[in-house]
Order: C-alpha cells, then structure tokens, then sequence
C-alpha cells in the first residue's frame, strides 16, 4: 500500500489533536481548573467585573452560586432633596428581583456614615428596594440575610400587585365590554395602516 504525503499529514495532524484534548483534559482535571471553567463564560468571552472591596466579590459569587442575575454597578438616576437628579451607582441590581445590594464596605466612619443615611434615605423616598451589607455581617450568616431581605421585598411588590384594583374588576357582570368605537385605532387613528 502506497502512502502519499497529504494523506500522511492528514493522519498526523488528527492523531496530534486527540493527543491535544485528552491531554488538556487531564491536565485541567489534575489541577482542579477544569470544573472553574463556565461554558457560557468561555463561549461569550465574558468578563468578569473588577470588584472594588472583597466585600463585593464575596457578594457576588454567593449570586453566581444561587444563579441570581446581577448586574454590577448599574447607573440609576436619583432625586435627592434640594438637588439637581443625579446618576448613582448601587453596587448591585437584580433585576429579577426589582431589586438592589449596597455594600458599605467603610461604614464606620463619621463622614461615611451620613453618606450612608443620606443615600438610605433617597432610597427609601423613591421606593427603591435596596439591602444593606455591613463588613460586620460577614461573622454572621450574611446569606441567609441577604435571602430573607429578598422574599421580603418580592412578597412586598406581589402585596402592592395585588392590591391594586384591576379594570376588569370595574365592569359589570351582566354588561358585556364593547369598545365605544370600533374605527377606531389606539393613538386615536381612523385609518388602520
């Protein structure tokens, strides 16, 4: 049997890369790297944030390990009293939650702490859910505070859902709804386009 060279080179270059990944995947599993490696981080080259205090990190990976959604440092414009509106950056917001985490990683103090008032009390005027960490809540079960503050606030939003009343509430059982025009279109247009 008579071997050509493009065919010899096809050989060596699939025999190079089984050699390649068994030997990636042993080395990877030898090291413990492997299991660190998130498919989708890989594949969407996403970043993680530079996190300012450790506080923050530590804060995260708890939301990454109870796959909570987070985004870090969004913009959120405030309306302080007596000032002009002004963009804050809470440290975390969860949006599934319509929530947000500030870490108060100085707290302590005496200037930081009215800083801390004051933003806690912006928060609470606009009706921002906003769950505040203190360093000295790390020597305690900070997770499960962090937890409970959620269901709190979700039951709190479902409460204010539920007490609205709803238009269809308003009808009447026996008089059916009909749309006191039917030409016409939302926007007050006469003409469907």
């Amino acid at each position: 049997m008579r071997l050509n060279f493009s065919s010899l080179t096809q050989v060596h270059v699939c025999y190079f890369r089984v050699v390649a990944q068994v030997y990636i995947f042993y080395f990877f599993q030898q090291t413990g790297c492997f299991m660190n490696w998130k498919l989708e981080d890989r594949v969407s080259d996403r970043k993680r944030p530079n996190f300012k205090s450790d506080g923050e990190r530590r804060i995260a990976y708890f939301l990454d390990n109870n796959s909570i959604k987070y985004q870090y440092e969004p913009g959120v414009l405030v309306n302080s009293v007596g000032k002009k509106p002004r963009i804050w950056y809470p440290d975390f917001h969860l949006p599934e939650f319509g929530a947000y985490i500030e870490y108060y990683g100085l707290a302590g103090g005496k200037n930081y702490d009215k800083g801390i008032k004051a933003k806690q009390s912006v928060y609470s005027k606009m009706g921002m859910a906003v769950i505040s960490v203190y360093p000295w809540m790390f020597a305690e079960n900070w997770q499960k505070y962090i937890m409970k503050e959620l269901k709190r606030s979700t039951l709190r939003r479902y409460k204010n859902l539920t007490t609205k009343l709803y238009r269809t509430q308003h009808r009447s059982i026996t008089r059916p709804y009909f749309h006191p025009s039917p030409t016409k279109y939302h926007g007050g247009f006469n003409k469907r386009y």
